[in-house]
Order: structure tokens, then C-alpha cells, then sequence
């Protein structure tokens, strides 16, 4: 169709089985460098963030704010009104896409209508596209209306649940149980599930830490980094649940059961709860370094993960491009979810699919995926 976007590509399920039965899942991501490409050799002017935007229908803040980071590293360092004003607008952009999930794509996954008017978060993220042009002020009344809309679609409460709260299962059970939205019915579901759904052994991505940044200023530029991103240690993961999990309000039940489908999903309500009452301190949602003269490497928290951008800018122009989004990191091959889908523990294929749908969607709420079979079986 003429002037539709390209095809960015998706998130291939291989499922083995043998004698018909599912048996052991492998991931890979289809999703190539195509927008890096395109932006190497242009100017690296406020021109470029336009252009993202309109090729990145989703997260196209972060997006931006990513690549405006990266530009910002690579030239000097950002000034604190710069960080502050991106970590807002990413803030706000995460928000709505953690409703975005829980309200509609969470719902819709396990049939369960959502009866949620889906107007009200396309008109708040129109308003978000624009967000770099708002002051302070219009920025807090922007937060409040995302935080009125999170209240009225998923909790109907004053008592909102945040990080900094913790509650033990029981209660956390009568509180679910107590919502009159779309909540109740899909959190009543993922806590019936076993609480080893969903469990993996990857660690998460600590993009703070010394050591993985230098590993990260050596492999960014290695080629298909971007679609199976590794590092020398092997495979990281990253989620709301991997940036929070030591967290008041997570860490308790973290520490006894591991990290499952029930608490991606509950660590996502939880942020969402936590960013209804305030920003969050800019520098946690945006930040990078330059590993050389001329090297910017951006990092900015979504709700999916930390997205990466990487420049080389010469004389203006960007010599080099490299954009490691959160889905990567999550669907490499051996990575996180790879190993979740492989121990689903059910062998019937209606259950198999639907829990599988569920580890995906744990991972990555939006990412467009099919499920592929091949027989073990000579």
C-alpha cells in the first residue's frame, strides 16, 4: 500500500515437539537494522528525532530520547534540563503503555473483554508525541490526566498500589479481588497459574554497571548485535520487573518464588502505580556515556526494557547506527523467554499456546509474533 511503513519484522516461536507434543521452544527475532541504516550519513540535527517518530509507531519517545541522548554523549553530556525534560516525557509515554498492556493487550490475550474505552490512551498519546514543546507545568497536568486515566480504567482507588509498598499474598489477593475493572479478572487468572511460569535464569541487563557498559561499547558495533544481542557473559533480560525487583514491594515475594509471568505483570502495575504519584528522578530513565571521542551511547528505560541508541558523529554527520530495542535482548536465541517457553509444563497444545502467548506478551505486550512448529520426530 502506497505510503504505508515498512515491515519491521517480528518474533519467530520455533516449537520442537515429538509424537506431536511440544517438547522445547526456540526464539529469534526477524527485526534488522533497517531504521540504523537509514539514519547513517545524515546530518545529526533535531531533524532526525522527527523522523523516528514517524517510523517508530511504537515508543516513539523513547525512541527520540534515545537517539537525542546518544547525540548529547557523543558531543559532551546532556544539561540536567535536557535529562529532565526527556526522563518526563519518557515517564509519561511508559505510563501509558503499562496501560496500555494491562488494560487491553493483557485482557485481550486471555479473551477477556476489556469494556475499557480505548480512545481515552490514543488521545493521551497524542498528547505525549508532543511532549519535548510542553513546560513544567503543562507537563505535571499532563501526568495528572495519565494517572486519572490509569485510576479509572484499572483501579477505581485511592489505595494505589506502589513500589515502596509491600503486601503480603493474601492481601494482595483481597485487594485484586476487591476491583471492579478488568483487573480483577485478569490478575485473578495469572495468579491461579503456577508460580514457575514464566522463570528463567538470565539475569537482568544492568546498564549502570562499569563492567557491562565497556562490554557494551565492544559489541554494539559487531554485526547482528542488534537482533540477538549477547554479552560476554551471555544472555541479559530486561523488564519493568528486572529494573524493580529490589523494590519494597517486590523483593519479599521476588525472593521466595522467583520471577515469574504473575510478577511481570504485577511489577508493571506497580511502576504505573508509583509514576501516578510523582516523576521519577530523570537520571533513572535517561542516561549513556561515550566509551571514545565521538561516541555516544544513550540508554532509556520503556516500559518493555532499556532501549539502546549508538552514535559515531563526524563533521555533524552520523557515520555509525545502532539501535538494540528491549525485544531483542528478551527473544535472543537462549535468551529469557526462550528458556520460559521452553518449560511451560503442559503438553496439551491449547494450553501450551495460551500460556505461551503469555510468557510472550510478559516480555513484550506489543511485538507481533507466530508460532512455527518442527517435528523431532525421523
Amino acid at each position: 500500500m502506497k505510503g504505508a511503513l515498512p515491515d519491521f519484522g517480528a518474533i519467530i516461536v520455533t516449537v520442537d515437539t515429538k509424537d506431536g507434543v511440544p517438547v522445547s521452544a526456540r526464539t529469534r527475532s526477524t527485526r534488522g537494522p533497517m531504521v540504523s541504516k537509514l539514519l547513517e550519513g545524515r546530518q545529526a540535527d533535531e531533524s532526525i528525532p522527527s523522523l523516528i517518530s514517524m517510523l517508530y509507531t511504537l515508543c516513539p519517545v523513547a525512541q527520540s530520547t534515545a537517539w537525542r541522548a546518544a547525540r548529547a554523549y557523543a558531543e559532551g553530556t546532556p544539561s540536567a534540563k535536557e535529562l529532565e525534560n526527556w526522563a518526563a516525557g519518557v515517564q509519561l509515554e511508559a505510563m501509558i503503555e503499562h496501560l496500555r498492556c494491562l488494560a487491553f493487550e493483557l485482557p485481550r490475550s486471555l479473551d477477556i473483554e476489556s469494556r475499557s474505552d480505548a480512545k481515552l490512551i490514543g488521545r493521551l498519546r497524542t498528547r505525549v508525541t508532543g511532549v519535548s514543546r510542553l513546560s513544567k507545568k503543562e507537563l505535571e497536568a499532563l501526568r495528572k490526566d495519565v494517572a486519572d486515566c490509569a485510576d479509572e480504567l484499572l483501579y477505581q482507588t485511592e489505595d494505589v498500589p506502589t513500589l515502596g509498598s509491600w503486601r503480603p499474598t493474601d492481601q494482595m489477593e483481597a485487594w485484586i479481588d476487591s476491583r471492579n475493572t478488568v483487573l480483577r479478572p485478569v490478575f485473578s487468572y495469572l495468579l491461579s497459574l503456577p508460580r514457575e511460569l514464566g522463570r528463567s535464569s538470565v539475569p537482568a541487563l544492568s546498564t549502570a554497571s562499569t563492567a557491562v557498559r565497556k562490554d557494551l561499547a565492544a559489541h554494539l558495533t559487531q554485526e547482528g548485535f542488534c537482533t540477538a544481542p549477547s554479552l560476554t557473559l551471555g544472555s541479559a533480560q530486561t523488564s519493568a520487573l528486572g529494573r524493580r525487583f529490589e523494590s519494597p514491594a517486590l523483593m519479599p515475594e521476588y525472593l521466595a518464588n522467583g520471577a515469574g509471568t504473575f510478577f511481570y505483570f504485577y511489577a508493571r502495575l506497580l511502576e504505573l502505580g508509583s509514576w501516578m504519584q510523582s516523576f521519577e528522578e530523570p537520571e533513572k530513565l535517561v542516561s549513556g556515556f561515550s566509551p571514545e571521542p565521538g561516541v555516544g551511547i544513550g540508554f532509556v528505560e520503556t516500559a518493555r526494557g532499556t532501549l539502546i541508541h549508538r552514535l559515531r558523529i563526524e563533521n555533524g554527520k552520523m557515520i555509525e547506527s545502532t539501535i538494540v530495542a528491549p525485544t531483542e535482548w528478551n527473544f535472543a536465541p537462549g535468551g529469557a523467554a526462550e528458556q520460559a517457553l521452553s518449560r511451560l509444563g503442559v503438553t496439551n497444545w491449547d494450553s501450551w499456546r495460551t500460556r505461551a502467548e503469555l510468557v510472550v506478551r510478559q516480555f513484550d505486550a506489543c511485538v507481533p509474533f507466530r508460532i512455527e512448529t518442527e517435528s523431532a520426530n525421523a
